[in-house]
């Protein structure tokens, strides 16, 4: 995250006057700092981890749009495959907020768990064909629903 911050920092202080750029880069130590202190490392592992998943949501989502759909596959497995990665989109974009619920492990644990179970089955039964292992799904969603309820506590 400070890398983030740095290099925006850096391309900023680009653009302003010497006299400018010593106030950005204490500014930028500030920043820091602060959020050091308000996230918590614990939930910053989630935080890379939607990094990694809504990569892999969005490549996912291209393959479904430019290799599944026009294919001609069954309607129904696109229907599937479109649920999967939409709920796995979204998912992502939640794990971003983890580090700042009361219980992060808790919280990134649930939803990161269900996403596996509800999403993974999805991805699975569109691109296979094979039902087998759709029995989970609904496990997957109670995971999520669950790690929704833990953001209340």
């Amino acid at each position: 995250m400070t890398d983030i911050i740095k290099g925006t920092v850096d391309y900023l202080c680009s653009w302003l006057p010497e006299s400018l750029v010593a106030g950005a880069k204490e500014t930028e130590k500030v920043v820091a700092t602060e959020i050091k202190t308000v996230l918590p490392a614990a939930g910053m592992a989630f935080v890379r981890l939607a990094g990694l998943s809504g990569a892999l949501a969005v490549s996912l989502g291209a393959y479904g749009a430019h290799v599944m759909i026009p294919s001609k596959a069954d309607p129904q497995l696109i229907k599937v495959f479109e649920t999967g990665n939409r709920y796995h989109m979204l998912h992502s974009i939640v794990l971003l907020a983890v580090p700042l619920t009361k219980r992060p492990q808790l919280v990134g644990s649930l939803i990161s768990a269900g996403m596996l179970l509800f999403c993974g089955s999805c991805y699975f039964h569109a691109l296979t064909g094979n039902a087998a292992y759709r029995q989970v799904t609904p496990f997957g969603g109670m995971l999520l629903i669950a790690g929704w309820i833990s953001v209340m506590f």
